[in-house]
């Protein structure tokens, strides 16, 4: 036995060889580390630029951003540590934030009526939007076909629009009763729905329309258009805050990416594809 113990013995003049080579070798890369974040598919697009730039700043830190889960579907996931960040189209409801969530509020979009073409219509009135999703009007105002793309009740551009007034609230609930009309779930098929349909009309954030480079119009509303500086006089009322939601308390590295996610940096990013400060 002690023979084989003595044969399995480096010679003494090999060691100072090994121990440099040991030495000299290079250490093993760290794996960076990876948040996974999701929620309303507006966000979706623009999050993936800022994710662009802080991942060149912080390469030690990888951020995922999934498909489409809805601001509920982000809550959900959470809730479930299925996710670091979720993007949220509301702020947490006192219940949530009772759950341990909390959330920044990082940038705000207008909610623009928009069209796909094949009208030369630039601008709508309320009243006439009212009349469009109640079915009274059917038609743009140079004849041509008009095809309304409905939301699910739950959608909150649609509540949020219900709630400019009592009359439009009525002609909303009109349009969820409606048969017939082109329905869709999330902001990507609404997206899609649009762009596919000749003479369609429907609402879409400035922030998802540029981030995503969609081939959809905007129109005037009233003869105001959905830009960030009408929303931020009150001139415009249709707008949408994001906000970036976590469960308990954010260490790093998810500390670090709020940290980016609302400084000057990502707020530049986010201004050049239609998001203002964010606001109520």
């Amino acid at each position: 036995m002690a023979e084989n113990i003595a044969a399995m013995r480096l010679p003494r003049r090999a060691l100072p060889g090994l121990v440099a080579a040991t030495l000299a070798a290079p250490p093993a890369m760290a794996q960076p580390a990876t948040l996974r974040a999701g929620g309303t598919g507006m966000a979706l697009a623009s999050l993936r630029r800022v994710t662009e730039r802080f991942a060149a700043e912080r390469p030690g830190i990888r951020v995922e951003v999934l498909p489409s889960l809805g601001t509920s579907g982000a809550i959900r996931a959470l809730l479930a540590r299925a996710i670091d960040v979720g993007l949220l189209a509301r702020p947490p409801s006192a219940e949530e934030a009772a759950q341990g969530l909390r959330a920044l509020p990082y940038a705000r979009t207008p909610i623009a009526v928009v069209t796909s073409g094949g009208t030369d219509s630039t601008d709508i009135t309320l009243q006439q939007l009212a009349a469009v999703l109640r079915g009274d009007v059917n038609t743009w105002p140079d004849g041509r076909r008009l095809r309304l793309v409905r939301r699910e009740a739950s959608d909150a551009d649609w509540q949020l629009l219900a709630s400019l007034s009592p009359e439009m609230g009525r002609s909303v609930a009109i349009a969820i009763r409606r048969p017939g009309l082109v329905t869709v779930g999330t902001d990507q098929e609404n997206a899609e729905a649009l762009q596919s349909v000749t003479g369609s009309l429907g609402l879409m954030s400035i922030g998802q329309l540029r981030a995503e480079g969609l081939r959809l119009r905007p129109l005037t509303l009233e003869g105001v258009e959905a830009t960030t500086e009408a929303v931020a006089e009150r001139r415009y009322a249709l707008s949408r805050t994001l906000h970036a939601a976590w469960l308990g308390d954010a260490a790093p590295p998810l500390a670090d990416f709020l940290g980016f996610l609302g400084g000057a940096e990502a707020r530049a990013i986010l201004a050049g594809l239609g998001y203002g400060p964010p606001g109520p």
